[in-house]
């Protein structure tokens, strides 16, 4: 029993960790300047793509029982909540820009990963 209460502790507290950061508004997002554009490619799709960089890097915080500051990012009209297809101004390509305030949580090859998600909203429409 106390072994079981240890593990739910520690990922509780991994979890605020992870989650504890800064509110994410649109308005602070203004300051976000877009320095990772993508590499050109059209065939990006979220169920493909963006949907297992959402699971592996987002969704521990932005999910239907969290919403971390609001979002969820857990579905595809979750996501689209924070995505204006064909603009680079939309909320997920600043929040994820080096600059921006979730570049530090995405895991692996942070550039790579904002590039797919710069390529999938500007340059393939955010097709599902």
């Amino acid at each position: 029993m106390f072994k079981l209460s240890l593990v739910v502790l520690s990922a509780a507290l991994v979890t605020t960790i992870a989650c504890g950061g800064s509110p994410t508004s649109p308005s602070s997002l203004d300051s976000v300047q877009i320095t990772v554009t993508g590499t050109g490619v059209t065939t990006y799709t979220y169920t493909k793509d963006i949907a297992p960089i959402m699971a592996a890097d987002c969704v521990a915080c932005h999910n239907a029982s969290l919403k971390e500051s609001g979002v969820m990012l857990s579905t595809f009209a979750g996501v689209m909540a924070v995505v204006t297809s064909g603009s680079q101004n939309s909320i997920l390509i600043k929040a994820t820009q080096p600059n921006g305030p979730m570049y530090g949580n995405l895991s692996g090859n942070r550039t790579t990963k904002a590039q797919t998600i710069y390529d999938w909203v500007v340059n393939s429409k955010a097709a599902q």
